[in-house]
């Protein structure tokens, strides 16, 4: 998650300076990168309470790989 807000912050900032260029491809690009950022973002937050979920209302749930299925699921 925390990779996924830190993308979304650099294509943030930078997105004035690409802005006032000539290329079309540089703001498709960054129009990229923030979607792509804010959707792995709240994703990683829907991760972040299914876990919760989990741990503290169904606490006797084991799911194999846990770990590898929720980081597939985020990116």
């Amino acid at each position: 998650m925390f990779v996924s807000l830190c993308l979304l912050n650099a294509a943030f900032l930078s997105n004035e300076s690409v802005a006032n260029t000539q290329d079309n491809t540089a703001c498709v690009f960054i129009a990229l990168v923030l979607h792509y950022s804010m959707l792995a973002s709240f994703t990683w937050f829907f991760i972040q309470a299914l876990h919760m979920y989990l741990w503290l209302i169904r606490q006797n749930v084991t799911i194999t790989n846990y770990v590898r299925k929720i980081t597939v699921l985020g990116w």
